[in-house]
């Protein structure tokens, strides 16, 4: 997981990971390994956590 970067959309708050990023439970227990997720800011998309473009009908990019 070396040399992921974040950028983070400043108008719709998204956050895009490019990279190999492991979701853990709060148990440190991993869920899922994903590559280059996006990661949802606005709080719209039904596919939480991830970002699922809901907030471009609510958002101009």
């Amino acid at each position: 997981m070396a040399d992921a970067q974040a950028f983070i959309n400043p108008k719709s708050g998204s956050i895009r990971i490019t990279g190999v990023v492991e979701l853990v439970d709060a148990d440190g227990k991993v869920l899922e390994t994903i590559e280059n997720p996006k990661f949802c800011g606005c709080g719209q998309s039904k596919e939480k956590p991830l970002c699922d473009g809901s907030h471009k009908g609510i958002l101009k990019e």
